[in-house]
């Protein structure tokens, strides 16, 4: 009964299926209709009115949808054979999130099969393993059928069906598969191809190409739904994301290898427009994270179309300046350009273009790619031959042939990255090498040539360029007769290249008596062991500058754990630890002065870089220090570092004074913890630390400890509503003589290196436990408590079972107690606070990370560690009204947090209109001053 009028529910025409079918598009009689989300078979098959708002597809390409709705397609087939035929039903949209299938036999008035696959389900479940969606169909003798498919997805949906006979189906996915293997191998070769010319030239754009034809890959796999099939089946929810991350990663890339590859457009206005094709593919990469389907569809179509146009303007105006290669460069983005064009066209549904066509155009776009990548590489190769491997001269573009040539300097020209380029005949004289050897060399990018015959080059580089005076460098005994020469050298830009620049160096043999001389001067200005300048000489630099009035900031870096690893093995280790870390500075520092100024600490001046500048700097230094391992034998090293920064002013005309400036700010660095950064406050001045108030705390605090003279107090966190109950953070002070509370902050850097802090959190959860338990009123108050937690506490793994047992002991609900860790402990200590957390969570302890956002660690430390709570770092929410960029960097936080499911607190709510900003962020827990002071336990629940 319940179907009974389905017969008579909706007029569609039937298509009549004989046994003589290969392949047939059922677009002729397939019908549509858009709907909510929550409508199911059964409302069209019980209500006429609903069945008979089908539509006729027709010309109709591609239905848009919003979020909530979903495509219904209709078809009514009609087997007029005499023998069963076994059938494919084919939907060729590969990235649907959810296709449902649904088969109703007329004559007999009932479903047949209904199914459910999808994107937004493992691969495993589909019917057929295809990339695209493929469902059986086995039609009877005169069997009439009705197929309905529920299509969810966020954005175009193709209207498309096709019914395939299955062997015909078969053959056809084994021939598209066959198609999109030599492309994908075709890919695979030019990434390889391009690694190698990263290897051999040493250059990063070729990073970038490479890196452009992997994901480009992955989008060809992803649109075809080969990824899914291969390379992640079992994990549906990368797919409906992926796409946008790919190809955001794509565009990134090429526009990247664009910027590099033309270096006479990396200057205003031209670096502006890569700049916004870069913020436009990064809003591409990051769009899954703040944008729906729908949205991500209208910001892939504008982005690629952006990066691909404005790229091609660029080369075509590359062409009208008439260089070498602007011919066939600004020809082959063109034609990536309509390629790429045609084929987004194609694939939104506005021009239909048959399945060879689209993978013609597929092809054609990656030779163009290709030809761009391959020109640029042999037009390298050409420019990059030396005269003595037989190409046209460097010298004949930079200085005459005939000075070169018959100077009685040894003159040679290298790369900025080391690579020899050319030598003239006294060079090879000096040296002992043959024409032969550097002709040999010529065609490799590394800087083994130039480093076996100057083994100190890498090192010394930057003292060369940064000082008039010549360099002592030792050659190798085994290519020169003569020990030691005097080097001098400059960088010389290329003509017409303002970006590229070469160095022109000279070598002179020098006599002993000559050598004692420089030598003894070199002594007096540089570092013995890093050859680094030496303290007298950088103060002389800086006093210099400060005299000029010059602008700038100064940098100080201590390696904490320079001793440890000093003691731990020999002598020897620490000389080798200290040119390693100097030659990473000179690194990342380039021709900045650089100075060893004592046994673990350096120095730099950063001529004419404001705060923001230095701050930037020193992040970069920061990550790279702390990614670096120092191997000894069978020893391997991590070291931790500070670094303090001071915004030098024309107040400041003293360059003793700047340098002991930056000491206390590289001091108070060293009190937040370990790899952090501190710039010079005015009040830094008034706080010195002092070996004498370490000792003193550290007596201070055993006596507390032993005695019970510390004091806990709660700072309440107001939640959103009222209704709620209670959440305070526990706060720990010292109880001075006078009577007055200090707080942790001024004792607890002395207690760490006293290794007292364990003992501490100990003591604060005997307490605070047993307060608890004595006061029974003020526990069911309380929804939570926030407990800090050091890095001694995590890492001892006797620590949790003190936990389990105190909470055994006082009767606590574990759930009322959450225990924050701080960032910076959390990443330095990353597994031993894995297995903490899942230890603590174990008992039912919550978890809080605190101070996020205060060091480098990356939004992938979330993914790692299963967390309640988030607690944005005061120091970001200090300056939030004054800094756009950092509501900008709350807002990504709050945002990202959410979307793991952990609640975001904002501390340090000092002012109404900071407290109403958080609000407007969706923050529902608040902690800071303008909402509630530390107090005492008993007043912190009195009314």
């Amino acid at each position: 009964m319940l179907f009974s009028c389905i017969t008579q529910a909706h007029y569609a025409k039937s298509r009549v299926i004989d046994q003589q079918l290969e392949q047939l598009s059922l677009r002729d009689t397939l019908y549509f209709q858009i709907t909510d989300d929550s409508v199911e078979v059964e409302d069209f098959l019980l209500n006429p009115a609903m069945h008979h708002a089908f539509q006729l597809v027709g010309e109709q390409k591609k239905a848009q949808i919003e979020p909530g709705q979903v495509v219904w397609l209709f078809v009514r087939l009609q087997y007029s054979g005499n023998t069963p035929l076994n059938s494919i039903i084919h939907y060729d949209f590969p990235l649907a999130d959810q296709v449902t299938k649904v088969l109703f036999d007329r004559q007999q008035q009932r479903l047949l099969q209904h199914y459910h696959t999808g994107s937004d389900y493992p691969f495993a479940e589909r019917l057929l393993p295809t990339p695209s969606f493929a469902f059986p169909l086995t039609l009877e003798p005169t069997q009439e059928v009705d197929i309905f498919l529920k299509i969810q997805d966020a954005g175009l949906v193709p209207l498309q069906l096709n019914l395939w006979q299955q062997e015909h189906f078969n053959a056809a996915q084994t021939q598209l598969s066959l198609i999109e293997g030599i492309i994908q191998g075709l890919l695979f070769a030019l990434v390889l191809y391009n690694c190698y010319l990263l290897l051999r030239r040493q250059r990063s754009l070729y990073l970038y190409q490479a890196g452009c034809y992997l994901s480009l890959s992955l989008v060809i796999a992803t649109l075809s739904g080969q990824a899914f099939a291969h390379i992640w089946p079992n994990q549906p929810e990368i797919n409906s994301a992926i796409l946008y991350v790919l190809s955001g990663l794509t565009l990134l890339c090429l526009n990247q290898f664009t910027y590099l590859a033309l270096s006479s457009f990396q200057r205003l206005p031209w670096r502006w427009l890569f700049l916004l094709n870069q913020f436009l593919s990064l809003s591409l990469l990051f769009s899954p994270l703040f944008a729906d389907g729908q949205l991500r569809v209208q910001l892939l179509l504008a982005c690629s179309l952006t990066v691909l146009i404005s790229n091609s303007f660029v080369s075509f105006t590359h062409f009208l300046q008439g260089h070498v290669t602007a011919r066939f460069f600004a020809l082959a983005w063109l034609c990536l350009l309509l390629c790429g064009g045609l084929l987004m066209v194609s694939e939104f549904g506005l021009l239909q273009l048959p399945l060879l066509w689209n993978q013609g155009l597929l092809a054609a776009l990656i030779i163009s790619m290709t030809l761009i990548s391959y020109h640029y590489a042999h037009h390298q190769d050409t420019s990059d031959t030396t005269s003595h491997a037989g190409a046209p001269s460097l010298s004949q573009q930079s200085f005459g042939q005939l000075f070169f040539q018959q100077s009685n300097d040894a003159i040679f020209v290298t790369s900025e990255t080391g690579q020899l380029l050319q030598a003239n005949s006294r060079f090879y004289d000096l040296t002992g090498l043959t024409a032969a050897t550097t002709s040999e060399q010529a065609t490799r990018s590394t800087t083994t040539l130039l480093e076996k015959i100057l083994p100190d080059w890498a090192l010394l580089f930057p003292q060369v360029i940064q000082e008039d005076a010549p360099v002592i460098m030792q050659l190798n005994p085994d290519q020169a007769a003569d020990n030691f020469v005097a080097v001098t050298a400059e960088f010389i830009s290329m003509p017409g290249k303002e970006a590229e620049k070469v160095i022109c160096a000279k070598l002179a043999p020098l006599s002993e008596e000559a050598y004692s001389k420089l030598r003894q001067q070199q002594l007096n200005e540089t570092d013995n062991l890093t050859g680094l300048l030496n303290l007298s000489s950088f103060i002389a630099l800086l006093q210099q500058a400060l005299s000029a009035n010059q602008a700038g900031a100064l940098l100080q870096i201590d390696l904490i754990d320079f001793k440890r690893i000093n003691d731990q093995c020999e002598q020897a280790a620490g000389d080798a630890l200290l040119r390693q870390v100097a030659a990473k500075l000179q690194q990342e520092l380039a021709n900045q002065p650089l100075a060893r100024v004592s046994a673990d600490t350096f120095v730099a001046y950063l001529p004419d870089k404001g705060s923001q500048e230095a701050f930037i700097q020193s992040y970069r230094l920061l990550d790279e220090l702390r990614g670096f391992r120092f191997i000894w034998q069978e020893h391997i090293f991590r070291f931790h570092i500070s670094i303090g920064v001071l915004n030098l002013t024309p107040a400041d005309s003293d360059a003793s004074l700047a340098l002991g400036r930056v000491a206390q700010a590289c001091q108070q660095a060293k009190r937040k913890g370990y790899n952090r950064i501190h710039m010079h406050q005015p009040d830094d001045d008034e706080q010195p630390i002092k070996q004498s108030e370490q000792v003193e705390w550290e007596t201070k605090v055993r006596d507390a400890l032993n005695n019970n003279k510390f004091v806990l107090n709660l700072q309440y966190l107001k939640p959103l509503k009222p209704e709620e109950k209670s959440r305070y953070e526990v706060l720990l002070r010292y109880r001075a003589d006078a009577g007055h509370l200090i707080s942790a902050a001024n004792f607890m850097p002395a207690a760490r290196k006293a290794h007292l802090a364990q003992r501490i959190d100990r003591w604060v959860i005997e307490h605070y436990f047993a307060w608890l338990y004595q006061h029974q009123v003020q526990l069911n108050q309380t929804a939570c408590s926030h407990l800090n937690i050091s890095a001694a506490s995590i890492i001892d793994p006797d620590f949790i079972h003190f936990v389990a047992d105190r909470l055994h002991h006082y009767q606590l609900d574990a759930n009322t107690i959450c225990f924050e860790v701080d960032e910076y402990i959390a990443v330095e200590f990353l597994s031993s606070t894995v297995t903490f957390i899942q230890q603590a969570r174990d008992l039912g302890c919550l978890i809080c990370l605190d101070n996020f956002g205060s060091g480098l660690s990356t939004f992938n430390l979330l993914k790692q560690l299963p967390l309640d709570y988030l607690k944005i770092d005061a120091n970001i929410m200090r300056k939030l009204t004054n800094e756009p960029l950092n509501m900008a960097v709350i807002r990504c936080i709050i945002d990202m947090a959410k979307s793991m499911g952990i609640e975001p607190i904002a501390p340090f709510i000092e002012t109404e209109e900071t407290y109403q900003l958080m609000k407007d962020y969706s923050v529902t827990l608040f902690q800071g001053y303008h909402l509630s002071k530390p107090c005492l336990l008993t007043e912190a629940f009195e009314p």
